[in-house]
């Protein structure tokens, strides 16, 4: 339909590689097309609102990916495929997978902070797949010039969607990565959710040091009417002092336990029963229902110095580490509308008050860690919080593994943290190791009640966070390369120098390439005591392997293709020699 809804008999068409074209329509005029390496890049002078829409061979697709990828719509019509985006919210980027898992059409709008939409889809009528971008009036008067990219050759879709971020993030320095950044996190927010106090932290604190973990993430609850999961009381964010009666003497606590600590904080909204309200009211004209409180307006000025005032006295105050800056997208409610500030658009003054906030933090703690969460992910705002982490999915395992993989194809500076993992302490302890292995190609962060949680579950999280230190910068630095979105990313690998770690979340098919490979790890989030595998390059290879539980290695050999024994729900290293 989109070929149909929006007068496309008016677009004039333009021919790129592999049967992909894009035409434009209204006020958008072609300037030129350049090839940059393997992406071609179309400029396009905006001088009035418009469109620009690209047609591609719909051929064997099997998922279209975007930043916010789930399955559960993978290859949607083009009357149903759309996806918001601004500089908090997503970014304009999509992959068309085929069922090999090949890029069929893969492109990128640099258009990273005024607010969009992609409208995408299969083409019932042409049997294609077509993607349309509006140029808004609002889009029009933002930008005099929007630049797609489209990937020329077919590529892996992880390789495709590799090389359109890298593009998009040039020429954006990414905020250094903090030293708490690449260590496990313990979260309060699954565990207790607001119902945090001081003894509570610090009853789990030395357990949560125990397993493995550097940092306590202070989340929703510490702060004055934080009770009820509603916000009508936010907005001066001072502690409540019947749970933390010191709330810097807790920091202290924590760091000589050698926890770093982190606190959460919402600082665009402001509740009515909150001291600031009626100070900043007329700065807040949006209310959000689903929050139960009001949303501050980063157009004004008086809102930014507000916003910085309040982020730098909670470091100051009570001696943190980093914030966890949350609720960030509610603010593009604000898109559209007229501005009674100094900066008209929405997406502008979020990128301008964050990069204040950033280098206040900066300059009061350097080193200092700041947190976003999906879908906060937009290259715009990437130098401005050195950690992303996946959106909730609480004790979802499967949604935090593709949350995090699509993260980590996203992002090229930032650290990409998981989900707090969650679990239910009376299942088997094999339910452990799913939830964390599935996180582990990322920073896991860990949220249980760890001072009762049972001795099989705390032992195995400990194996597994010392495991994954182990391998972390395989895991986080490696090349990665996964599996069809579509099926939730099935086998996930990554590799660095001579160690290759193979990661498999359905009893699928492992393709090993381990032509120069000497370490060889497996990562079973499977019953299975034993996995398919195909090799690829020189043979024969054959080692020892060491599984979790084993008492000594065994000999193994690799042939063309086979079963190898591997751990159950656990780790199998293999040291290979030709």
């Amino acid at each position: 339909m989109l070929l149909e809804d929006h007068q496309l008999l008016s677009v004039q068409w333009t021919e790129l590689s592999r049967g992909i074209s894009f035409g434009i329509g209204g006020g958008c005029l072609v300037e030129g097309v350049e090839r940059r390496g393997l992406v071609d890049i179309v400029t396009v002078n905006v001088v009035a609102g418009g469109q620009i829409v690209l047609e591609a061979p719909l051929g064997n697709a099997a998922a279209y990916w975007h930043p916010c990828f789930d399955p559960g719509d993978s290859l949607p019509a083009d009357w149903k495929g759309r996806e918001r985006f601004s500089a908090v919210r997503s970014a304009p980027i999509g992959v068309l997978c085929d069922a090999n898992g090949q890029s069929g059409f893969a492109f990128s709008f640099d258009c990273l902070t005024q607010e969009g939409e992609l409208e995408f889809g299969a083409s019932e009528e042409a049997k294609t797949f077509v993607v349309r971008l509006a140029i808004t009036d609002g889009l029009a008067a933002a930008r005099s010039t929007v630049r797609l990219a489209v990937v020329a050759p077919e590529l892996a879709h992880e390789q495709a969607v590799r090389e359109l971020s890298v593009l998009l993030h040039d020429g954006i320095a990414g905020r250094p990565a903090s030293e708490i950044a690449l260590e496990p996190v313990y979260s309060s927010w699954y565990a207790y959710s607001q119902q945090i106090s001081h003894d509570v932290i610090m009853r789990n604190a030395p357990v949560a040091r125990g397993i493995g973990c550097k940092s306590v993430f202070l989340d929703d609850g510490w702060q004055r009417f934080g009770d009820g999961r509603w916000y009508a009381g936010c907005g001066d964010w001072v502690p409540d002092t019947a749970k933390f009666p010191d709330l810097r003497g807790t920091v202290a606590e924590l760091n000589a336990a050698g926890l770093q600590a982190v606190m959460w904080i919402a600082p665009f909204l402001i509740g009515e029963q909150s001291a600031a309200y009626p100070g900043l009211a007329r700065f807040a004209g949006h209310y959000s229902e689903h929050l139960r409180t009001w949303v501050l307006d980063p157009r004004h000025p008086e809102v930014r110095e507000h916003l910085v005032a309040v982020c730098t006295r909670l470091m100051r105050d009570y001696a943190l580490d980093g914030l966890k800056i949350d609720f960030l997208n509610d603010v593009m409610n604000y898109a559209g509308t007229p501005s009674s500030g100094d900066v008209a658009d929405v997406g502008d003054a979020m990128t301008l008050v964050l990069g204040e906030i950033a280098a206040a933090l900066d300059a009061m703690r350097p080193g200092s860690l700041i947190e976003f969460r999906q879908p906060y992910i937009s290259p715009a705002v990437a130098p401005f919080a050195d950690v992303i982490r996946a959106n909730d999915c609480p004790a979802d395992a499967d949604q935090n593994r593709r949350s995090t993989v699509n993260l980590r194809l996203l992002a090229i500076s930032q650290v990409v943290h998981s989900d707090p993992i969650m679990w239910d302490p009376s299942a088997p302890v094999e339910t452990v190791s799913r939830q964390l292995l599935c996180a582990f190609f990322s920073v896991p962060q860990i949220s249980m009640p760890l001072d009762v949680l049972p001795e099989a579950h705390r032992k195995r999280a400990e194996e597994l966070l010392t495991e994954w230190r182990s391998l972390r910068d395989v895991l986080l630095g490696g090349e990665l390369s996964v599996g069809l979105p579509n099926e939730s990313y099935p086998v996930v690998t990554s590799r660095l120098g001579s160690t290759l770690v193979v990661a498999a979340y359905q009893p699928r098919q492992l393709e090993l390439d381990l032509e120069g490979v000497s370490e060889l790890v497996i990562l079973n989030s499977t019953a299975s005591g034993a996995l398919p595998y195909t090799v690829f390059g020189e043979l024969p290879r054959s080692g020892s392997a060491l599984g979790e539980g084993d008492t000594a290695t065994r000999a193994v050999a690799f042939a063309e293709r086979g079963f190898v024994e591997v751990s159950a729900w656990g780790i199998t290293r293999i040291t290979l020699t030709a």
